[in-house]
């Protein structure tokens, strides 16, 4: 199979979308229309994998790394622009580095037992992690253009839970790996 399929490219366009955000700081409606976009899209590439049989492995690296750069460049932004501190936005940040830092060694800890590596997939709680994140960021950015009050603070509070639950969930199943692999 192509690494090149539908899903993948909806990915891909998540991943340039993500970057482009700090560049369209300049219109927040075009800011907010293209950040739904590409947050949009991370439901459809899952949709049209399943639906379409085009899972791969690319997509099973591209995708939740899509993810990751969105959600860090707009928290970044947020951070940026005085809609969030500091702290949340390194929060953010530093458990998705360290979640796809975990992953990549372990991978390659594997991949020396295994070519095909550890299969790493998605835990519900982070997709609930991923989902509070992006609507966060789309209610702040829905604020800038008026379609609704800014966040309540105590938004930040839960975002920054699900995040440090999500980052305990992961860590709890990098170190069982960690552990499987002495035994």
């Amino acid at each position: 199979m192509s690494c090149i399929t539908f899903p993948n490219l909806l990915s891909l366009i998540r991943l340039g979308g993500a970057f482009s955000l700090p560049f369209l700081t300049s219109s927040s409606w075009l800011l907010f229309l293209v950040f739904a976009l590409v947050s949009f899209s991370d439901f459809f590439d899952g949709w049209a994998a399943r639906h379409f049989n085009q899972s791969s492995s690319f997509g099973r690296f591209l995708d939740p790394f899509a993810d990751k750069c969105l959600v860090g460049c707009v928290y970044f932004l947020l951070w940026q622009i005085d809609m969030v501190p500091f702290w949340l936005t390194a929060f953010v940040i530093v458990r998705d580095v360290c979640i796809i830092g975990g992953v990549l060694y372990l991978w390659k800890q594997k991949a020396l037992q295994s070519p095909a590596g550890p299969i790493v997939g998605p835990i519900l709680l982070s997709k609930i992690n991923t989902f509070l994140q992006l609507s966060y960021a789309g209610i702040a950015l829905g604020s800038l253009v008026r379609l609704w009050p800014p966040c309540p603070e105590y938004g930040l509070y839960v975002v920054a839970i699900f995040t440090l639950a999500s980052w305990i969930s992961y860590l709890e199943i990098l170190i069982s790996w960690k552990h499987e692999e002495k035994n």
